[in-house]
């Protein structure tokens, strides 16, 4: 059954230790991460690489506009899409420009790559959803359904779903063998969502302030919960199962704990939108940049 919780007397917020970059001109668009690194792009055109103790490894000129998503996998290569709604492909440890993949005729805002790096999802302002082989980079298939911009896409630990998250307030599951889900529960924008890390659940936030969690085998929400005042641009569900991350547009984390989804912990330190927030593989550290160029490194552990 669905429960409705409202968590907005909170408790009070925690001081933790702190690493502050200044990482792009302009507001930061977008973080992945993988392995010991983590990738971040912007509006000044760049798409940098970075230690997790925050030493800038490697930046790269990527696009002539903003560079709006950012995905980076364990085989190497990122992915790096812009406002020239181009996708360009580029790979580790030099840089080095590998493909840039076109088809899209409108502003590629949401990228993905599957868990084991052999798939690369797009999403773009035109609704529609490209799958590419992430191997030869060519186009597999075309997803079509939503009716808004896709703003984030994310595979199942297995690779077997792709859930997207759009402008029309649901959220789809794309299955392998070609079914689609339509997920309804927000009564706004959905902005982004993540897989638990044994694909079990999703979670999705939005312009309504909500964050859902939805059971993947049901196909139904397990619970809803007004977790901001503010509209939520961020969530990620830690790679340890135990924590869930969301960010509003007020600058406020909130940490959740995911057995009884109580509020744990309300981190304050960024000045503008969260827009983007990445626990490490081990789960002691949480990422997070925001729209006016900061990205932080949280100690949690």
């Amino acid at each position: 059954m669905l429960r409705l919780i409202f968590a907005f007397l909170l408790i009070s917020s925690f001081s933790l230790p702190q690493t502050v970059i200044d990482a792009h001109r302009g507001a930061v668009r977008d973080l992945d991460l993988s392995g010991k690194f983590f990738v971040s792009c912007g509006d000044d055109g760049f798409v940098r690489v970075w230690s997790l103790s925050g030493r800038k490894i490697l930046e790269l000129k990527s696009h002539a506009g903003q560079v709006l998503s950012v995905a980076i996998n364990r085989r190497g290569y990122i992915a790096s899409s812009g406002d020239d709604m181009s996708i360009r492909v580029w790979r580790l440890p030099k840089g080095e420009l590998v493909k840039v993949l076109k088809g899209h005729e409108e502003y590629v805002r949401a990228l993905a790559f599957s868990r084991f790096g052999k798939r690369l999802a797009s999403g773009d302002d035109l609704w529609e959803i490209r799958i590419w082989d992430a191997t030869e980079w060519n186009l597999i298939s075309k997803l079509e359904g939503h009716s808004g911009w896709i703003f984030s896409l994310d595979f199942s630990p297995k690779g077997d779903i792709l859930a997207s998250a759009s402008k029309d307030t649901t959220v789809r599951l794309w299955f392998d063998d070609g079914k689609v889900v339509v997920l309804e529960g927000h009564e706004d924008f959905v902005y982004d969502l993540s897989f638990s890390p044994d694909g079990k659940r999703l979670v999705s936030v939005g312009n309504d302030g909500v964050m859902i969690v939805w059971d993947v085998e049901k196909l139904s929400p397990t619970v809803a919960i007004k977790a901001h005042e503010a509209p939520i641009y961020s969530v990620h569900y830690s790679p340890t199962g135990d924590l869930i991350a969301t960010g509003d547009f007020n600058g406020e984390i909130r940490l959740w704990n995911t057995e009884d989804f109580t509020l744990l912990r309300s981190l304050k330190g960024h000045r503008g939108l969260i827009t983007r927030l990445r626990f490490s593989p081990d789960g002691r550290k949480l990422i997070s940049g925001d729209d006016k160029g900061k990205i932080i490194i949280w100690n949690l552990r």
